[in-house]
């Protein structure tokens, strides 16, 4: 082949690539193809999920325990623990309907098991939910899940499963146009906050769990949708025990400026010598989730986990974040007696690092964890990763 045939064809291939592009920057400023493209709500992994049976999606385990600790009583359950999960359905002021999961502290339900047995099928009654609702030695946790796949996803369940073996009530939910929730309205950045809103007001309004026994989790898309529920309850003077962002991003702009479609794939970076392009590119977005225009106005401690090597949200968001606050760091007698230093630093062996500082009087505490490891779903369940949530989550 002559060179100028090759130069023809890496030509024709140049002008196919940047065309392709061309039509695909077009199409995503397209609302519904940029709504599938942040959100991913199509991919309602486990396929075929049935949401009525969650001790089938990972709450399963063998579990054995005695009775006031004589081996003689001991008792060995069955392979699952059916009824720890009970299925709920939550109705929205704009009316979406939302699948969700309220889980049982595992002394309680333990407790239950041992005087009731397990349970055949379906749950343990609703006033044992309630109850747990209700006592003041069991925190809840409210808990927002990432974009793409179910609550039923085995990263979430997984998380469920830690919290309520620490002895939580856990509450999670699919948002709208996820997993068996309703598709209409279809997801939005609003809608997303007030499918939260809905959740966070089943617990205090109708359950009347006071906002000081919940704690907010979010992970990935959560934190975005964490971090607009609770900087609006506190334009409402309504502060929760605490507020956990799991593999954070600063805004959604932002974290478009360097996304890599499929982990590879940086579809910007063209854009990125073009200032004004990048600019005019990123105004058309209507998701944008800017945590970090809000953090400032939550009050309540926060904690904020990353790993260095997360693939999908890079660790400098947390970055932003967390210096973000720090410049509302105040002197603390309990930090300047271990350093001169507003922000302490410590080591968690080969983990990583923590860092904790003090804000003024008025805000809670905040805690930076950076993990070597964990990459984007596993950060949040490592052992000091559920040490550090199970802090934030017990403190009184």
């Amino acid at each position: 082949m002559s060179a100028s045939a090759v130069l023809y064809k890496a030509h024709s291939a140049l002008l196919w690539a940047g065309g392709i592009y061309g039509l695909f920057l077009l199409a995503i400023s397209m609302p519904s193809v940029q709504r599938s493209f942040i959100f991913l709500h199509q991919l309602r992994f486990p396929w075929g999920a049935d949401f009525a049976h969650p001790e089938a999606f990972g709450f399963s385990r063998k579990s054995e325990m005695s009775n006031e600790g004589r081996p003689t009583q001991e008792l060995t359950y069955r392979i699952h623990t059916a009824g720890k999960v009970l299925p709920l359905t939550l109705t929205t002021p704009d009316g979406a309907t939302l699948g969700a999961w309220q889980c049982l502290p595992d002394d309680i339900y333990n407790a239950w098991v041992l005087e009731h047995g397990v349970p055949e099928e379906g749950s343990l009654p609703q006033e044992v939910f309630d109850a747990a609702l209700a006592s003041e030695e069991h925190p809840t946790v409210l808990y927002q899940h990432g974009n793409a796949g179910t609550r039923a996803a085995a990263n979430r369940v997984n998380v469920a499963r830690y919290m309520t073996a620490g002895n939580y009530n856990f509450l999670i939910y699919d948002y709208r146009g996820f997993a068996d929730s309703s598709s209409t309205p279809p997801p939005s950045e609003r809608g997303l906050v007030t499918d939260a809103r809905a959740a966070w007001d089943y617990l205090t309004l109708a359950k009347k769990v006071p906002s000081s026994r919940i704690a907010v989790m979010g992970q990935s898309l959560g934190t975005g949708v964490t971090a607009g529920l609770v900087a609006t309850l506190a334009e409402e003077q309504v502060t929760p025990r605490s507020v956990i962002l799991v593999a954070p991003f600063s805004s959604i702009p932002a974290l478009l400026e360097t996304y890599r479609l499929g982990n590879l794939i940086p579809i910007l970076a063209p854009f990125r010598s073009v200032p004004w392009a990048m600019d005019m590119f990123l105004r058309v977005l209507h998701t944008r989730f800017d945590t970090k225009a809000v953090i400032h106005k939550i009050q309540c401690p926060i904690l904020i986990l990353h790993a260095l090597n997360d693939p999908v949200i890079p660790f400098s968001h947390s970055t932003t974040l967390f210096s973000h606050l720090s410049s509302s760091a105040t002197p603390s007698s309990s930090l300047l007696t271990k350093s001169d230093k507003l922000i302490q630093e410590t080591k968690a062996g080969g983990w990583g690092t923590v860092r904790r500082f003090a804000r003024d009087g008025v805000h809670g505490d905040v805690v930076w964890a950076e993990a070597v490891k964990g990459a984007h779903n596993e950060i949040g369940t490592s052992e000091v990763s559920i040490r550090l949530i199970r802090e934030m989550v017990s403190r009184a």
